[in-house]
């Protein structure tokens, strides 16, 4: 019930790209699929946390589930859903893990990954972060990620997050070079139950820096709904660089805060 609800949302955001006028016959420019070891081989998910998020205090939990559309004109064969969960054991210290599920991608298995992870306080607007991909699912080899993170406050509604992240080992890299994975992100709270955000990443391997650049916008807002349930509705929108997304992806995601 819930894929297929799922289903019909993505099928619904993606109809108005399908308009054709009368007679005319779609343009079909079918693309290769991109097995799922290789999306991490770009460094499209170097953390176990969708988002920037730093730690929290002790005994914060969150869970997340969401669904990514890597392409809103074929939902049914390009979306992946994951499953994240994470907790702060004690003050400044998170540890969490995120599941990825291809039921909806026709390169992934239904357990596609599988990846943990740990981020460690530095101060109120700094954090460090590691990351290990497990050999599971459609991913054959480990990969391991260090990152820094931070946050700088302009005012009471506006700031910027940035991290960086590299991967290393197979996983991650394909066996050569080290992924770079980079991230710059405005944020501003419009009121307690609204927050935009513009983030722009860029990522790339040090065997190939032009070959395997890409730089991508991902747009998108948080909708406080309630008290520790939070929807967050964005797109995914290629810049610059070879490697950058060719399609625009359509991510929902529901976050529950205890």
């Amino acid at each position: 019930m819930i894929k297929q609800a799922v289903f019909a949302f993505l099928c619904i955001a993606a109809s108005p790209l399908s308009v054709l006028a009368d007679g005319e016959e779609p343009v079909v420019d079918e693309p290769v699929p991109t097995p799922q070891e290789n999306q991490y081989v770009r460094g499209s998910q170097l953390s176990y946390d969708p988002f920037y998020v730093l730690p929290n205090q002790r005994g914060y939990k969150s869970i997340d589930v969401g669904v990514r559309g890597n392409d809103i004109g074929k939902p049914d064969k390009t979306t992946d859903f994951f499953l994240m969960s994470k907790f702060t054991p004690s003050d400044g210290i998170e540890v969490g893990a995120q599941l990825g599920f291809g039921f909806l991608n026709e390169s992934a298995s239904n357990f596609s990954s599988l990846i943990v992870g740990s981020k460690y306080s530095l101060g109120p607007q700094r954090a460090a972060a590691v990351n290990l991909l497990m050999p599971a699912g459609d991913i054959k080899n480990p990969g391991i990620s260090l990152g820094i993170m931070n946050t700088l406050a302009l005012g009471q509604q506006l700031e910027i997050n940035k991290q960086l992240f590299v991967g290393v080992l197979k996983g991650f890299t394909g066996g050569s070079g080290i992924v770079v994975d980079a991230a710059v992100e405005p944020v501003l709270i419009i009121n307690p139950r609204w927050v935009a955000y513009l983030s722009v990443t860029m990522s790339s391997n040090t065997t190939d820096w032009s070959g395997q650049m890409s730089i991508d916008a991902f747009p998108n807002i948080d909708w406080v709904i309630s008290d520790g349930n939070t929807l967050n509705l964005g797109l995914q929108l290629g810049l610059t660089g070879d490697a950058k997304s060719e399609t625009t992806g359509l991510y929902l995601t529901l976050l529950r805060t205890m």
